[in-house]
């Protein structure tokens, strides 16, 4: 696990982009550049006009209206043929190169519908650290946990042998010939620098690892769910199919997480 700690220290470090979806302005579908601040501008505007959520899988007259009057309070949509794609890991079946998703595809803020796609250009290297930092917080959780009752144990026993001395030093003179008595004072005393140094080394320990674990929490914590991994990006409607599902594209970015 040491190595995946250092793996994610790097992961750390090369990124704070979080998982905001409004990330990769700049996407390559084949050999066609797309800029989507545009849209990103668009979608922060809506959010603030939309507080409603409106599922328009199936829709009747009276839904679709209601739509309908929802998008003509907005600005015009740039980029039409992107849609933000969210969908959790327990959701996602890799195929291939592609992703085969159970997804809530939403057209503007707050309205969506639930449709099964394939993914293609998926953030592999995203969810892939994302699996890594969880892991690797829980496993430092739990070292955590085990050292922090170690330093219990070594306090406990500091304070005991501490006390042991003490009542010793207080106490009538021991004679010279009494060698039981003053190895076991000689050896008290010992135990004492020993088990200090213990304590020590564990606290030292403790505090470094305090440290991953708020810049794991903070990676995660940019997450939607810092348990559960989520699909939370834009993606084209390229109109394609493959056996009837429809296939969505991320394009592809550079980035320390794409």
């Amino acid at each position: 696990m040491k190595s995946a700690f250092y793996l994610l220290g790097a992961i750390l470090a090369a990124t704070n982009l979080g998982a905001d979806p409004s990330r990769y302005p700049s996407r390559s579908i084949g050999l066609v550049n797309v800029e989507l601040e545009p849209l990103f501008a668009w979608w922060t505007f809506a959010s603030q006009t939309t507080n409603q959520p409106l599922d328009i899988t199936e829709m009747d007259t009276n839904k679709l209206m209601a739509v309908s009057n929802l998008w003509l309070r907005l600005p015009a949509r740039p980029l039409l043929a992107w849609f933000h794609v969210k969908a959790s890991e327990d959701h996602i079946l890799v195929v291939g190169s592609l992703w085969k998703i159970d997804a809530t595809i939403e057209p503007a803020p707050m309205m969506f519908r639930r449709q099964t796609i394939y993914l293609r250009n998926p953030p592999v290297k995203e969810i892939q650290d994302f699996k890594l930092a969880r892991a690797a917080f829980a496993a430092l959780k739990n070292a955590q946990g085990k050292e922090v009752a170690a330093e219990q144990l070594w306090e406990n026993n500091i304070q005991a042998e501490a006390t042991t001395v003490l009542q010793t030093n207080s106490a009538p003179p021991i004679l010279p010939n009494n060698r039981a008595a003053l190895a076991q004072v000689q050896n008290l005393r010992q135990d004492l620098v020993v088990t200090d140094s213990n304590l020590n080394s564990a606290h030292a320990r403790t505090q470094a690892r305090d440290r991953q674990l708020v810049n794991a929490e903070t990676f995660l914590a940019a997450f939607p769910d810092k348990q559960v991994y989520w699909v939370n990006h834009f993606a084209l409607r390229t109109g394609e199919t493959i056996d009837g599902i429809e296939v969505y594209d991320m394009g592809t970015a550079s980035g320390p997480t794409y």
